[in-house]
């Protein structure tokens, strides 16, 4: 989106250190639920019936909602890994049955890797968190 001149005139550099704050107020809330999503995960991957192409489905729900806020969070290493398990949920759900044990265990490992990529975060290792007020006023300034 352009902005003309007047635009930017208008653009106030405290409201954009304001704004820049209240995401930092935000990313630690959004961080603890993230992870909490991800424990969430886990625990359907693992349930007796984690095998069941319903529970796959729903698996695969999850994984795509954890892999689009790990990207909106500013966490691309969460975003990436979580797209490695959204991608092979969905294959899974191609085959319209129940996945095979070699199959679990391959998605599993995946969710495993990213587990630890999202333990290894915290809410100062986001690139939201990281991004300099002056980056904002520069490109409206």
């Amino acid at each position: 989106m352009a902005f003309s001149a007047s635009t930017a005139q208008r653009i106030d550099v405290n409201g954009v250190d304001a704004l820049h704050g209240q995401i930092r107020e935000l990313v630690p809330t959004h961080h603890s639920a993230l992870l909490a999503e991800i424990r969430r995960l886990g625990e359907m991957l693992t349930a007796p019936a984690a095998h069941c192409a319903g529970a796959i489905t729903e698996a695969e729900f999850l994984a795509h909602q954890i892999k689009g806020a790990g990207g909106s969070l500013g966490f691309a290493d969460v975003n990436d890994a979580a797209t490695r398990v959204d991608d092979h949920l969905k294959t899974l759900m191609a085959h319209g049955r129940d996945a095979a044990a070699a199959q679990m265990e391959r998605v599993r490992g995946l969710f495993e890797d990213l587990r630890r990529t999202a333990e290894a975060t915290t809410p100062e290792s986001s690139s939201l968190w990281n991004t300099k007020p002056s980056r904002f006023s520069a490109r409206f300034g």
